[in-house]
């Protein structure tokens, strides 16, 4: 194939690409915890010249690459006191079969066991492991350590205790560190080494809200569209002249 077809080919897989992020994002907008997803490439002319070194190396296509957006999404509260929400950056940590997985949906709960899980059941690690919770209520400072609390006559909650009896976990990844989604708000970053953050606040009993904005979104909807139009013109006209060039060499015989 042409190198200008074949570079007008990948951009429109790139839009497409771009779509799907978009179309992604705007259903997740009510997602807490949610971190909308991003597409990018570079621009038309340097997709020809990385066509025209592949094309020397004998390489594929360079695909859209697709990252998350870290920025802080808006708090809501809830009154829960097991629900977390996270005013910085970072991750807590969870358990799966397939080994730690990372969330910023902080929907959790205490199990049978007296361990704080997520929704789905599986358990939050802590900065010694598993975090073991009392049968009666807890509070949780900003810095993530938790104590065994009671409620006054009020119904306001206090420490019962000076010493934490648990450390929520807070750990970020370098920039630029490769995500996978693996649904239920679940990302892993493969190969990335997790590192402790002791800068970003816990918030009990409130969750974060996704950090995705409908008209920003709709936005970048109809950029890609017309851009994607735009490519289908190149491709056409292009197609179109070399086929009136094939014709005049064709009379000239």
């Amino acid at each position: 194939m042409h190198p200008v077809l074949s570079t007008t080919l990948q951009a429109m897989q790139a839009d497409m690409a771009r779509m799907d992020r978009v179309a992604m994002n705007l259903a997740n907008v009510q997602t807490p915890g949610y971190k909308r997803e991003v597409a990018t490439t570079g621009t038309f002319v340097q997709a020809l010249q990385m066509q025209g070194l592949r094309d020397a190396e004998q390489g594929g296509a360079v695909a859209a690459t697709v990252h998350l957006d870290h920025r802080q999404g808006t708090m809501k509260t809830t009154g829960q006191s097991l629900d977390l929400a996270l005013s910085g950056p970072g991750w807590f940590e969870v358990i799966t079969e397939q080994g730690p997985a990372y969330t910023r949906l902080g929907s959790f709960r205490r199990d049978a066991q007296g361990r704080l899980v997520t929704a789905q059941g599986l358990l939050v690690v802590g900065a010694s492991g598993e975090i073991r919770l009392p049968d009666g209520p807890v509070s949780i400072d900003v810095a993530g350590r938790v104590f065994e609390a009671v409620a006054r006559g009020d119904g306001r909650v206090t420490k019962a205790r000076s010493e934490s009896i648990a450390q929520i976990k807070v750990v970020t990844f370098e920039d630029g560190a490769a995500a996978h989604r693996l649904g239920d708000g679940l990302v892993a970053f493969p190969g990335a080494t997790a590192r402790t953050e002791a800068g970003t606040e816990v918030r009990q009993g409130y969750l974060e809200n996704a950090n995705v904005s409908s008209m920003q979104e709709m936005v970048l909807l109809m950029q890609t569209v017309r851009h994607f139009e735009s490519l289908q013109k190149v491709a056409l006209s292009y197609d179109e002249m070399l086929g009136t060039a094939i014709r005049k060499l064709g009379e000239g015989q």
